[in-house]
């Protein structure tokens, strides 16, 4: 099968497939699913994690009127940096820490790509995006850990709730309608496979921070 004859979101799949597998299985993700990251490390990380988000909304919502792809795949629903602000608030924690490293990088890729890359910035959304579902599941493992009920302090894993499912296949039926080129469907794998390296390099800092 070709390029042209697979859809946008089985050739996302299908090409970020080893760094999504490794990205689960770093130090920081397995912390979570096991319901061993504490509250203060989970803090530490919404605020890194709040910095590149909002950049990432700010470069997306700059250009979207001016792309068609992003017009049609970004409600602003979708931006995350009000449940990143409601996270930060619960906890009582601001938002202006000195970025890691790794967050650094990524802000310099999300500047880089709203300059002249839309595309890229697509790419980066989607992984972000996908990102919900696992999310959405290490939510209720975290919950559990710590004996609390309720989406306070878990909205940004969890966002949207019982509609993650239902608003995932919306965005993958939508992207898969769009009539991107063989050249486009490449760019924008490779715009994810460099999302899972940024957010790994993230992982990484938080887990050394931590260790």
């Amino acid at each position: 099968m070709n390029t042209n004859d697979r859809t946008m979101s089985q050739m996302m799949k299908e090409g970020c497939a080893d760094l999504h597998d490794k990205a689960e299985h770093a130090k920081v993700p397995s912390r979570m699913v096991s319901g061993l990251m504490t509250k203060d490390e989970y803090c530490q990380m919404l605020q890194q994690d709040a910095i590149w988000n909002k950049a990432l909304d700010t470069a997306i919502l700059k250009r979207r009127a001016d792309n068609p792809y992003l017009m049609a795949l970004v409600d602003d629903i979708q931006f995350q940096g009000p449940y990143f602000d409601q996270d930060l608030a619960h906890f009582g924690i601001a938002d202006d820490c000195q970025p890691t490293p790794g967050v650094v990088a990524m802000c310099k890729t999300i500047e880089d790509a709203a300059s002249n890359d839309h595309l890229t910035l697509l790419g980066l959304h989607y992984v972000r995006e996908g990102a919900n579902n696992g999310n959405s599941y290490v939510a209720k493992k975290l919950r559990a850990a710590w004996g609390i009920e309720g989406d306070d302090g878990l909205r940004s894993m969890d966002p949207y709730g019982n509609n993650q499912r239902a608003l995932w296949e919306k965005f993958k039926t939508i992207l898969d309608a769009q009539e991107f080129s063989s050249e486009e469907k490449d760019h924008m794998v490779k715009a994810g496979r460099v999302m899972f390296e940024r957010v790994m390099a993230i992982h990484e800092d938080l887990a050394a921070a931590t260790a």
